[in-house]
């Protein structure tokens, strides 16, 4: 989980931030968390971006299966098994991003049979959108952070209800 956590999370909404957003800083984002590329060319860089954003939507639950499957179709060849016996689904290609692109789809996809995908939450706050893993028992946490998405959110609630 942690991957796509750190994928989805490249884009930093609520500071404007994302590491994402030129071909040279996707770049430099891939090298320092351990994918080794050179320069990534615009075709790559569209890509990068359309996975980031289509995981992050289905996780709020949008319905993006169609965008998956065409994802899928692109990055990842049939499942298979290991020599160890192990069920994985590879990479169609070789190279250093398409196997990080391949190995996170794989992830949504291993992660939504085993009902781990469903810890996988994205914060309510439609300016932060930051994604998070629930531990909470019950599965019911909507906010990365009660002390600042959440606490924004109950602040706003209670100065509408008292401007009234």
């Amino acid at each position: 989980m942690n991957r796509l956590e750190q994928l989805c999370n490249s884009a930093r909404l609520l500071y404007t931030e994302d590491a994402l957003i030129t071909t040279a800083s996707a770049s430099a984002w891939l090298r320092a968390i351990g994918v080794d590329v050179g320069e990534i060319h615009r075709k790559e860089h569209d890509l990068l971006l359309k996975l980031r954003e289509t995981v992050r939507e289905y996780l709020e639950g949008q319905e993006r299966t169609a965008e998956l499957n065409k994802l899928a179709k692109i990055l990842l060849a049939p499942p298979r098994w290991s020599s160890r016996g192990d069920p994985v689904l590879p990479p169609k290609k070789t190279g250093p991003l398409d196997i990080y692109l391949g190995e996170c789809l794989a992830l949504v996809f291993t992660s939504g049979l085993t009902g781990e995908l469903e810890r996988l939450k994205v914060c309510h706050n439609p300016d932060c959108r930051w994604v998070f893993y629930d531990r909470s028992p019950a599965q019911n946490s909507t906010w990365c952070s009660m002390d600042i998405c959440g606490a924004r959110h109950k602040m706003r609630t209670y100065r509408s209800r008292h401007a009234r």
